[in-house]
Formats: structure tokens, sequence, C-alpha cells
């Protein structure tokens, strides 16, 4: 779980913004809350929304987080620039490095990472173990004078000198482009495992253009996640009855995949376990796979709905439904994994193509079925139906503007004293809370 995210010096942040993810005083909703039972845990908030106005920097927090995973996760090649963007409206700030950190929870346990980079080298970066009262070093490496490297291990991170020789090797080994954390995944270091997973396998980042994968495949198998995504696509009242896939062999069959990119793939798809997901011009999608012969399948979703006044179904192409229910094709695979798993979703404007009301229940849903997962929802948007003390806690409602210097600052709810019962989407709409649109006075004179 993300605990807090820490931003200096990215886009339009210049100076450093906090998201923090624990609880204020509020009382209420508790269930929005995951307690820790041991006394040097911490309680962790399972939601957060984020609004603001055009512009103020809604998307830029979530491509920060995007592209912190992204180099953690993918590294870089060796004459790779790192393709970070500093803060261009003070001068000085392109020769600062940007800054990350992380305070996250992975396996019971809690932790502090975090790097400073600029285009060409990691200058810093660090790993702690934390509690509620103390932090314990795991490691730090850092670069002076942009050639010599510093490392330092704690005592607890390694269990001998043959082991601490080995980390030492692999640190300093390190490229001046690539994380040591992602390097010692590569190098098959298991002692950070754990951190390097919660990147990879929790943190899931979904922009407005983002198509969900895989989905053909459940329906395919006919798994049992496919029948919990068909009861919530029923229940957004899509119209949709049902999902089906058609099977394609691409050495055979034509489809609208074009046979450039039909023989990419042949060539790149090896082995019988991987899977390339595939959207058309038209937003059609394809799971590509090889199958026990070794033959390449290619899975459609395709989507049936009833005639009416007849039980009869008849078949759509995915580009052909609305492009709200598209939207909601790439939303739900992330609802159901957050029911069903501990995973982080960050969504950036969730409203998009969406109604209001589904917003909200969308929004209701997660927080009503995942009390039982440690999954947590973060989402950017500007539709205010979710600005309601019935439906989120103070804490869990930020705000985003830009001042006069160009840089978007990030607040929280819960630094304005207001009553329970009080109308937030109200006062906010009339600007109480800032990060609202502000509209330039036009006059029209004539010549």
């Amino acid at each position: 779980m993300l605990i807090r995210f820490f931003l200096e010096n990215f886009l339009s942040f210049n100076k450093q913004i906090e998201l923090s993810m624990i609880p204020g005083k509020s009382r209420l909703h508790p269930h929005h809350v995951i307690r820790e039972t041991r006394r040097r845990g911490i309680d962790i908030l399972k939601s957060a929304v984020l609004y603001g106005a055009n512009a103020s920097g809604k998307s830029n927090l979530v491509e920060a987080l995007a592209f912190a995973r992204k180099l953690i996760v993918k590294g870089t090649n060796a004459k790779d620039e790192i393709q970070t963007k500093n803060f261009k409206l003070d001068k000085k700030n392109y020769r600062i490095p940007s800054k990350f950190q992380f305070d996250i929870k992975s396996n019971k346990k809690m932790f502090s990472y975090g790097f400073s980079v600029d285009r060409y080298q990691i200058h810093k970066e660090w790993l702690y173990e934390i509690s509620k009262f103390k932090e314990k070093l795991l490691f730090e490496r850092s670069r002076i004078n942009n050639n010599k490297v510093n490392v330092k291990f704690g005592n607890s991170t390694y269990s001998g000198k043959k082991e601490k020789d080995f980390l030492e090797y692999v640190a300093l080994g390190t490229r001046p482009n690539q994380l040591f954390l992602t390097e010692s995944i590569q190098r098959n270091v298991k002692h950070f495992m754990d951190i390097y997973d919660w990147f990879d396998k929790k943190l899931t980042i979904i922009f407005p253009s983002s198509v969900a994968k895989g989905i053909e495949f459940h329906f395919d198998s006919k798994s049992n996640e496919a029948n919990v995504f068909l009861k919530f696509l029923r229940h957004f009242d899509t119209g949709i009855s049902s999902l089906k896939t058609e099977k394609y062999n691409l050495d055979k069959d034509k489809t609208e995949i074009p046979e450039s990119v039909v023989n990419d793939i042949k060539k790149n798809l090896k082995g019988k376990n991987e899977r390339i997901f595939l959207s058309s011009n038209r937003n059609d999608r394809y799971t590509i796979y090889r199958d026990k012969d070794g033959q390449l399948i290619a899975l459609k979703l395709i989507s049936k709905h009833k005639l009416k006044n007849s039980d009869e179904e008849i078949d759509f192409q995915i580009h052909e439904e609305s492009d709200g229910t598209q939207r909601i094709l790439d939303l739900l695979p992330a609802l159901v994994s957050l029911i069903n798993h501990d995973r982080i979703f960050v969504i950036d404007e969730l409203d998009r193509s969406l109604h209001p009301l589904l917003i909200k229940e969308f929004t209701e849903l997660f927080l009503e079925h995942s009390q039982k997962q440690k999954s947590q929802l973060i989402v950017t948007t500007h539709d205010a139906t979710l600005l309601d003390l019935k439906t989120l806690r103070k804490d869990e409602i930020w705000f985003i503007e830009k001042n006069q210097s160009g840089e978007s600052q990030l607040y929280s709810l819960e630094e304005f004293r207001i009553r329970y019962d009080k109308n937030i989407k109200k006062d906010y709409l009339k600007g109480r809370y800032g990060a609202i649109p502000i509209f330039m006075d036009l006059k029209y004179q004539k010549k």
C-alpha cells in the first residue's frame, strides 16, 4: 500500500509536495481506513480523490508516478538519457535534480524508497525500513563530483562479508543512469525484491487513453474473473448482455491486423506463456499468443446485446459501443482487481466519458466490496459528485492549484475546518477551497 508520495522539481511541481494516505482526525467512514493492529504500524486510507482546474497539475502528478514506476521497473539502456522533466519556470531548477520518494507497505513491512535524478544520472538513491517510531538503513547510494560513487548498507541488509561484498560490487558497478534497485533485480539479487515487486505488480496507472489488456483471455478461458467482470458490466447498465471472443489463426485467417504487425509478432513472440495485447485504430481489442502446437492465435473481444422483445442476442464490435461503455470496459478490470487482490490503482481523469452517477457508483463499489483487501484507489477528476462527506472523508479529498508563479500546490480538505453536514460541493464550486478555474474579464471596446 502507498503511505506517502513526495515529489519535487518535476513538471509543474517546484517545491516539495506530499500526497499522504495517512488518516486525519475524521471519524466518518471508518471502513475507508485499513487499521494496523501492531503498535509500530500505521493506519492507511483506501482512497484519495484529487480535484483541480484544467492545467492545475493533476495529470502531472499521475505522470510523475508513472515516470518513477517506469524508471524502476524497466530501467534504462546504457546510453539512454533519463526522460525527467524539471520545473521549467525557474532557471535554477535546470541544475537541480528531480526528487521522488515513496513510503510504502509491502508484505507487512514498511519502507521508504526514493531517488534524485537528472537527465544524465541518478544523484542519490536510498532505501529504509521504517515504522511509526524509527527507520533502519538498508542502503544509500550517491554520486560525488559526478564520478565517485559512495555506497552504504545497513548491518541488517546482509548476512555476512561475502554477501556484503557482492552487494557493494553490484552497487558500484551500476551505471550512472540506472537505479541500483533495478540493477539488483537484473543481477538476481533477492534482497530488495519486495520493494521492486510493489512497483511492478502492485502499482498500476491508468491514463485517459489507456486500454485494458487481457480481457479476451479471461472470457476465452471462462475464468471466475470473467463472471465478476460481466456482473459489474451489467450493473452499470451498458446494455451489454454478455461478452465472448472470436478466435483467429494468424497463419491462416485474415483480420484487420496489418500484415507487417503480424510478421513482427511472429518474430518476437517465442514462448508459449507470452502474450501480446493489441488495440486497433477503432479500439477493437486482441490478445495474441501461441497455442500448444505453436500456432499464432488472436482472440478478439465481442460484445452481445439482446434483440428487442426477444432472448436472441446479436454481436457488436467493441468500436460500435459508446465511448462511455468502452471507458467502462477499460476501468472494470481495475475494479475487479481491487476487490479481489491487494493492488493500488491510480486513474487519471476518472470522469472521462462517464456519467457523474456512474463515477460515484464506481467509487462506492470499490470502498464497499474491497474491505477484505489492502487495496487503494487514487483518482483525478473534475466531476464534483464525489464532493460529499456522505461518500468520502475529508482526508480523502485533495486539491491541486497553481500559484502566480505557475507552481502546482497540493493540499487536503483536512486543512479546512468543516462540519460533517457541510455542503462541500457547493462551497468548492463557489471557490472556498480554491483549485477552480479563474476567468479573466473580457471587455470588447468599439474602435
